[in-house]
Protein backbone atom coordinates (compact mmCIF):
# COMPACT_ATOMS: atom_id res chain seq x y z
CA UNK A 1 0.00 0.00 0.00
CA UNK A 2 2.69 2.66 0.86
CA UNK A 3 4.84 1.71 -2.26
CA UNK A 4 1.78 2.08 -4.22
CA UNK A 5 1.20 5.68 -2.66
CA UNK A 6 4.25 6.83 -2.05
CA UNK A 7 4.70 8.44 -5.32
CA UNK A 8 1.91 10.80 -4.80
CA UNK A 9 3.94 12.87 -2.47
CA UNK A 10 6.12 14.45 -5.47
CA UNK A 11 3.17 15.68 -6.56
CA UNK A 12 2.78 19.23 -6.00
CA UNK A 13 0.07 19.85 -3.45
CA UNK A 14 -0.66 16.39 -2.49
CA UNK A 15 0.00 16.78 0.82
CA UNK A 16 -2.10 20.80 0.61
CA UNK A 17 -5.05 18.85 -0.69
CA UNK A 18 -4.95 15.88 2.25
CA UNK A 19 -4.16 18.84 4.75
CA UNK A 20 -7.32 20.61 3.52
CA UNK A 21 -9.22 17.69 2.81
CA UNK A 22 -12.01 18.24 5.75
CA UNK A 23 -11.50 21.00 7.12
CA UNK A 24 -14.62 22.86 5.71
CA UNK A 25 -17.36 21.28 3.48
CA UNK A 26 -18.36 21.35 -0.11
CA UNK A 27 -15.66 20.00 -2.81
CA UNK A 28 -11.78 20.57 -3.75
CA UNK A 29 -12.30 19.99 -7.43
CA UNK A 30 -8.78 18.36 -8.88
CA UNK A 31 -9.47 18.43 -12.88
CA UNK A 32 -7.04 17.02 -15.98
CA UNK A 33 -7.04 13.52 -14.20
CA UNK A 34 -7.36 10.71 -16.35
CA UNK A 35 -9.64 7.76 -15.40
CA UNK A 36 -6.18 5.60 -15.03
CA UNK A 37 -5.19 7.65 -12.47
CA UNK A 38 -8.33 8.55 -10.25
CA UNK A 39 -8.39 5.65 -8.61
CA UNK A 40 -4.81 5.97 -7.10
CA UNK A 41 -5.45 9.82 -6.61
CA UNK A 42 -8.30 9.01 -4.26
CA UNK A 43 -7.00 6.53 -2.28
CA UNK A 44 -3.71 8.44 -1.73
CA UNK A 45 -5.94 11.54 -0.75
CA UNK A 46 -8.39 9.23 1.01
CA UNK A 47 -5.69 7.33 2.51
CA UNK A 48 -6.34 7.27 6.97
CA UNK A 49 -10.26 8.88 6.70
CA UNK A 50 -12.86 6.80 8.94
CA UNK A 51 -15.26 6.71 5.79
CA UNK A 52 -14.49 7.22 2.06
CA UNK A 53 -17.72 7.32 -0.04
CA UNK A 54 -16.99 7.13 -3.79
CA UNK A 55 -19.33 7.78 -6.28
CA UNK A 56 -19.89 7.37 -10.18
CA UNK A 57 -22.22 8.39 -12.57
CA UNK A 58 -22.84 4.62 -13.89
CA UNK A 59 -22.78 0.88 -12.94
CA UNK A 60 -20.44 -0.13 -15.27
CA UNK A 61 -17.83 2.77 -14.10
CA UNK A 62 -18.12 1.44 -10.59
CA UNK A 63 -17.55 -2.04 -11.02
CA UNK A 64 -14.36 -1.06 -12.79
CA UNK A 65 -13.24 0.93 -9.63
CA UNK A 66 -14.34 -1.49 -7.36
CA UNK A 67 -11.70 -4.08 -9.15
CA UNK A 68 -9.25 -1.90 -9.06
CA UNK A 69 -9.61 -0.04 -6.23
CA UNK A 70 -9.15 -3.99 -4.36
CA UNK A 71 -5.66 -3.43 -5.21
CA UNK A 72 -5.15 -1.05 -2.64
CA UNK A 73 -6.15 -3.63 -0.08
CA UNK A 74 -8.54 -1.54 2.19
CA UNK A 75 -11.94 -2.88 3.33
CA UNK A 76 -13.86 -1.88 0.21
CA UNK A 77 -17.50 -2.58 -0.90
CA UNK A 78 -19.94 -1.73 -3.79
CA UNK A 79 -23.28 -0.73 -3.47
CA UNK A 80 -25.42 -1.44 -6.27
CA UNK A 81 -28.20 0.95 -7.07
CA UNK A 82 -31.91 -0.08 -7.18
CA UNK A 83 -33.10 -0.21 -10.69
CA UNK A 84 -36.22 2.37 -9.95
CA UNK A 85 -38.11 2.09 -13.37
CA UNK A 86 -38.44 -2.17 -13.17
CA UNK A 87 -38.71 -2.31 -9.21
CA UNK A 88 -42.06 -2.95 -9.39
CA UNK A 89 -41.51 -6.30 -11.75
CA UNK A 90 -39.15 -7.09 -9.55
CA UNK A 91 -40.04 -6.30 -6.15
CA UNK A 92 -40.38 -9.93 -4.77
CA UNK A 93 -36.36 -10.75 -5.92
CA UNK A 94 -34.28 -11.08 -3.10
CA UNK A 95 -30.35 -11.22 -5.14
CA UNK A 96 -29.77 -6.93 -5.11
CA UNK A 97 -31.24 -6.98 -1.41
CA UNK A 98 -29.22 -9.08 -0.58
CA UNK A 99 -25.88 -6.85 -1.80
CA UNK A 100 -27.04 -3.76 -0.40
CA UNK A 101 -27.75 -5.14 2.84
CA UNK A 102 -24.54 -6.67 3.37
CA UNK A 103 -23.33 -3.54 2.32
CA UNK A 104 -25.41 -1.90 5.52
CA UNK A 105 -24.53 -4.47 7.78
CA UNK A 106 -20.39 -3.51 7.06
CA UNK A 107 -21.21 -0.70 7.63
CA UNK A 108 -23.28 -1.09 11.13
CA UNK A 109 -21.02 -3.81 12.81
CA UNK A 110 -17.84 -1.00 11.53
CA UNK A 111 -15.05 -0.54 14.45
CA UNK A 112 -14.06 3.24 15.03
CA UNK A 113 -10.31 2.41 14.02
CA UNK A 114 -10.79 0.44 10.69
CA UNK A 115 -11.38 2.61 7.85
CA UNK A 116 -14.19 1.50 4.95
CA UNK A 117 -15.03 2.15 1.56
CA UNK A 118 -17.95 2.14 -0.46
CA UNK A 119 -18.08 2.54 -4.14
CA UNK A 120 -22.15 3.25 -5.67
CA UNK A 121 -23.52 4.89 -8.42
CA UNK A 122 -25.18 8.70 -7.83
CA UNK A 123 -29.07 6.62 -8.24
CA UNK A 124 -28.42 4.92 -5.23
CA UNK A 125 -28.87 7.92 -3.01
CA UNK A 126 -32.00 8.57 -4.70
CA UNK A 127 -34.48 5.72 -3.23
CA UNK A 128 -35.43 5.61 0.37
CA UNK A 129 -34.01 2.70 3.04
CA UNK A 130 -34.16 1.90 5.99
CA UNK A 131 -32.22 4.28 8.61
CA UNK A 132 -29.31 3.02 10.78
CA UNK A 133 -30.95 4.03 13.69
CA UNK A 134 -33.79 1.40 12.99
CA UNK A 135 -31.69 -1.46 11.67
CA UNK A 136 -29.36 -1.14 14.96
CA UNK A 137 -32.82 -1.23 17.26
CA UNK A 138 -34.63 -4.40 15.36
CA UNK A 139 -31.81 -6.48 14.10
CA UNK A 140 -31.92 -10.06 16.22
CA UNK A 141 -28.79 -10.78 17.85
CA UNK A 142 -28.75 -14.35 19.31
CA UNK A 143 -26.56 -15.75 21.28
CA UNK A 144 -26.18 -19.46 23.25
CA UNK A 145 -26.83 -18.22 26.03
CA UNK A 146 -29.94 -16.85 25.70
CA UNK A 147 -33.50 -17.50 26.40
CA UNK A 148 -35.96 -17.39 23.08
CA UNK A 149 -39.99 -16.81 23.09
CA UNK A 150 -40.48 -19.07 20.13
CA UNK A 151 -43.43 -17.22 18.73
CA UNK A 152 -42.26 -13.87 19.54
CA UNK A 153 -39.56 -14.80 17.36
CA UNK A 154 -41.28 -15.37 14.21
CA UNK A 155 -42.99 -12.34 14.87
CA UNK A 156 -40.12 -10.70 14.67
CA UNK A 157 -38.68 -11.97 11.89
CA UNK A 158 -42.02 -11.71 10.16
CA UNK A 159 -41.75 -8.19 10.79
CA UNK A 160 -38.30 -7.64 9.50
CA UNK A 161 -39.37 -9.11 5.88
CA UNK A 162 -38.64 -13.02 6.26
CA UNK A 163 -40.87 -15.02 4.12
CA UNK A 164 -42.37 -18.31 6.18
CA UNK A 165 -41.07 -21.83 3.98
CA UNK A 166 -41.74 -25.28 5.41
CA UNK A 167 -38.10 -25.67 4.71
CA UNK A 168 -35.57 -22.89 3.66
CA UNK A 169 -33.79 -22.97 0.61
CA UNK A 170 -32.84 -18.72 -0.17
CA UNK A 171 -31.99 -16.20 1.87
CA UNK A 172 -34.43 -14.00 3.44
CA UNK A 173 -36.66 -17.01 4.50
CA UNK A 174 -37.39 -19.12 7.49
CA UNK A 175 -38.94 -21.95 8.97
CA UNK A 176 -40.27 -23.31 12.24
CA UNK A 177 -40.56 -27.05 13.37
CA UNK A 178 -41.04 -28.25 16.73
CA UNK A 179 -38.08 -26.62 18.90
CA UNK A 180 -36.33 -26.20 15.55
CA UNK A 181 -35.81 -22.88 14.12
CA UNK A 182 -34.12 -22.38 10.78
CA UNK A 183 -33.04 -18.70 9.10
CA UNK A 184 -31.39 -17.73 6.21
CA UNK A 185 -30.11 -14.68 7.34
CA UNK A 186 -29.97 -11.89 4.29
CA UNK A 187 -26.31 -10.56 4.79
CA UNK A 188 -25.05 -14.49 5.77
CA UNK A 189 -23.54 -17.24 3.22
CA UNK A 190 -25.56 -20.19 4.67
CA UNK A 191 -28.57 -20.40 6.89
CA UNK A 192 -28.39 -21.00 10.59
CA UNK A 193 -30.34 -23.96 12.70
CA UNK A 194 -31.21 -22.61 16.07
CA UNK A 195 -32.54 -25.76 18.44
CA UNK A 196 -34.51 -25.07 21.55
CA UNK A 197 -34.64 -26.77 24.98
CA UNK A 198 -37.59 -25.42 26.19
CA UNK A 199 -37.28 -21.90 25.75
CA UNK A 200 -33.19 -22.10 26.20
CA UNK A 201 -30.79 -21.91 23.38
CA UNK A 202 -29.67 -25.60 23.19
CA UNK A 203 -27.48 -24.85 19.48
CA UNK A 204 -27.17 -22.55 17.09
CA UNK A 205 -25.19 -24.37 13.92
CA UNK A 206 -24.63 -23.36 10.35
CA UNK A 207 -25.59 -25.83 7.91
CA UNK A 208 -26.02 -26.46 4.19
CA UNK A 209 -29.53 -25.34 2.47
CA UNK A 210 -29.22 -28.29 -0.12
CA UNK A 211 -28.26 -31.01 1.99
CA UNK A 212 -29.58 -29.65 5.33
CA UNK A 213 -26.30 -31.45 6.92
CA UNK A 214 -25.20 -29.16 9.50
CA UNK A 215 -21.32 -27.84 8.89
CA UNK A 216 -20.38 -25.81 12.53
CA UNK A 217 -21.66 -24.59 15.62
CA UNK A 218 -21.40 -20.97 16.28
CA UNK A 219 -21.75 -19.30 19.66
CA UNK A 220 -24.20 -16.60 18.20
CA UNK A 221 -25.57 -14.91 15.22
CA UNK A 222 -27.22 -11.63 13.89
CA UNK A 223 -29.93 -11.64 11.41
CA UNK A 224 -30.51 -8.35 9.44
CA UNK A 225 -33.72 -6.95 8.04
CA UNK A 226 -34.71 -8.83 4.98
CA UNK A 227 -36.09 -5.74 3.28
CA UNK A 228 -35.02 -2.65 2.98
CA UNK A 229 -38.27 -0.66 4.07
CA UNK A 230 -39.87 -3.97 6.23
CA UNK A 231 -41.13 -0.89 8.52
CA UNK A 232 -43.24 1.07 5.62
CA UNK A 233 -42.08 4.37 3.79
CA UNK A 234 -42.14 6.34 7.52
CA UNK A 235 -38.75 7.20 8.53
CA UNK A 236 -36.92 5.90 5.40
CA UNK A 237 -33.86 7.71 4.38
CA UNK A 238 -31.26 8.16 2.06
CA UNK A 239 -28.39 5.85 1.52
CA UNK A 240 -26.32 9.07 2.22
CA UNK A 241 -27.28 9.42 6.11
CA UNK A 242 -25.29 6.10 6.64
CA UNK A 243 -22.06 7.94 6.53
CA UNK A 244 -21.38 10.86 9.85
CA UNK A 245 -20.53 13.83 8.48
CA UNK A 246 -17.45 14.38 10.70
CA UNK A 247 -15.93 11.18 9.39
CA UNK A 248 -16.74 10.99 6.15
CA UNK A 249 -14.54 11.86 2.57
CA UNK A 250 -16.91 11.91 -0.50
CA UNK A 251 -15.00 11.75 -3.93
CA UNK A 252 -17.08 12.52 -7.05
CA UNK A 253 -16.24 11.18 -10.63
CA UNK A 254 -17.36 13.67 -12.73
CA UNK A 255 -19.72 15.82 -10.62
CA UNK A 256 -21.66 17.56 -13.37
CA UNK A 257 -22.41 13.44 -15.09
CA UNK A 258 -23.33 12.69 -11.49
CA UNK A 259 -25.98 15.54 -11.44
CA UNK A 260 -27.42 15.19 -14.74
CA UNK A 261 -27.70 11.25 -14.09
CA UNK A 262 -29.32 11.42 -11.19
CA UNK A 263 -31.97 14.24 -12.52
CA UNK A 264 -32.52 11.81 -15.52
CA UNK A 265 -33.54 8.83 -13.40
CA UNK A 266 -35.71 11.17 -11.12
CA UNK A 267 -37.30 12.76 -14.15
CA UNK A 268 -37.73 8.72 -15.83
CA UNK A 269 -39.28 7.55 -12.78
CA UNK A 270 -41.71 10.64 -11.95
CA UNK A 271 -42.76 9.82 -15.21
CA UNK A 272 -42.94 5.80 -15.37
CA UNK A 273 -44.96 6.35 -12.11
CA UNK A 274 -47.82 8.47 -14.00
CA UNK A 275 -47.96 6.30 -16.59
CA UNK A 276 -48.63 2.99 -14.41
CA UNK A 277 -51.53 5.13 -12.82
CA UNK A 278 -52.67 6.16 -15.55
CA UNK A 279 -52.98 2.85 -17.18
CA UNK A 280 -54.14 1.54 -13.42
CA UNK A 281 -51.38 -1.11 -13.27
CA UNK A 282 -51.17 -0.07 -9.34
CA UNK A 283 -51.79 -3.31 -7.59
CA UNK A 284 -53.97 -2.52 -4.40
CA UNK A 285 -51.41 -2.67 -1.10
CA UNK A 286 -48.36 -1.71 -3.16
CA UNK A 287 -46.82 0.94 -1.67
CA UNK A 288 -44.85 3.72 -3.81
CA UNK A 289 -41.32 3.74 -3.03
CA UNK A 290 -39.71 6.88 -1.58
CA UNK A 291 -37.72 8.39 -3.75
CA UNK A 292 -35.33 11.90 -2.99
CA UNK A 293 -34.76 14.75 -5.67
CA UNK A 294 -31.59 14.97 -6.92
CA UNK A 295 -31.53 18.69 -5.40
CA UNK A 296 -31.89 17.84 -1.92
CA UNK A 297 -29.31 14.95 -2.04
CA UNK A 298 -26.90 16.97 -3.43
CA UNK A 299 -27.76 19.89 -1.01
CA UNK A 300 -26.97 16.84 1.54
CA UNK A 301 -23.64 16.15 0.00
CA UNK A 302 -23.04 20.05 0.46
CA UNK A 303 -22.66 19.23 3.82
CA UNK A 304 -19.93 16.87 3.91
CA UNK A 305 -16.18 17.34 2.68
CA UNK A 306 -15.64 16.50 -0.59
CA UNK A 307 -13.00 15.43 -3.55
CA UNK A 308 -14.49 15.92 -7.09
CA UNK A 309 -11.81 14.22 -9.89
CA UNK A 310 -13.13 15.80 -13.51
CA UNK A 311 -10.91 15.28 -16.55
CA UNK A 312 -11.32 18.86 -17.79
CA UNK A 313 -12.10 21.82 -15.20
CA UNK A 314 -15.81 22.99 -15.65
CA UNK A 315 -18.58 23.79 -13.42
CA UNK A 316 -20.21 21.50 -11.17
CA UNK A 317 -23.42 22.16 -11.13
CA UNK A 318 -25.37 22.16 -7.82
CA UNK A 319 -22.33 20.78 -6.16
CA UNK A 320 -20.53 23.60 -3.81
CA UNK A 321 -16.93 23.93 -5.02
CA UNK A 322 -14.17 25.47 -2.28
CA UNK A 323 -10.98 25.00 -4.24
CA UNK A 324 -9.72 24.15 -7.47
CA UNK A 325 -6.43 22.46 -8.63
CA UNK A 326 -5.18 21.17 -11.64
CA UNK A 327 -3.08 18.13 -13.06
CA UNK A 328 -1.93 17.24 -15.97
CA UNK A 329 -2.28 13.31 -17.09
CA UNK A 330 -0.59 11.53 -19.93
CA UNK A 331 -1.46 7.99 -20.95
CA UNK A 332 1.82 6.60 -20.20
CA UNK A 333 1.16 7.18 -16.90
CA UNK A 334 2.39 10.53 -15.82
CA UNK A 335 1.24 13.21 -13.63
CA UNK A 336 2.08 16.55 -13.52
CA UNK A 337 0.51 19.10 -11.15
CA UNK A 338 0.54 22.98 -11.95
CA UNK A 339 0.03 25.37 -8.94
CA UNK A 340 1.28 28.83 -9.25
CA UNK A 341 3.85 28.51 -11.98
CA UNK A 342 5.25 25.29 -10.53
CA UNK A 343 5.44 22.28 -12.13
CA UNK A 344 5.97 18.81 -11.27
CA UNK A 345 6.27 15.75 -12.65
CA UNK A 346 5.95 12.48 -11.10
CA UNK A 347 5.39 8.45 -12.26
CA UNK A 348 2.20 7.13 -10.96
CA UNK A 349 1.26 3.42 -11.24
CA UNK A 350 -1.76 2.76 -13.46
CA UNK A 351 -4.70 0.48 -11.66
Amino acid sequence: MKALLAPLAELADYEEIRKNRTKENGMIQISGCVNTQKIHLLSGIGSGCGYKLVVFSNEEKAKKAYEEYLLFGEETYLYPARDLLFYYADIKGKTLTNRRMEVLRAIAEKKKEEPVTVITTMDAFLDGIISPDEIQKNRIHITGEDTVDLTKLEQDLTALGYERESQIEAPGQFAVRGGIIDVFPLAEEMPVRIELWGDEIDSIRMFDAKSQRSIENISEITIYPASENCFGNNGLVSFLKYFPENETLLFYDEPHRLQETAETVEAEYTESLKNRADAGMKEEGEEELRVFQTKDIISEMNRYSGIGLTTLESKCGLFKVRSVYTVQAKGDGHIRSRQKGSIHIITVLKC
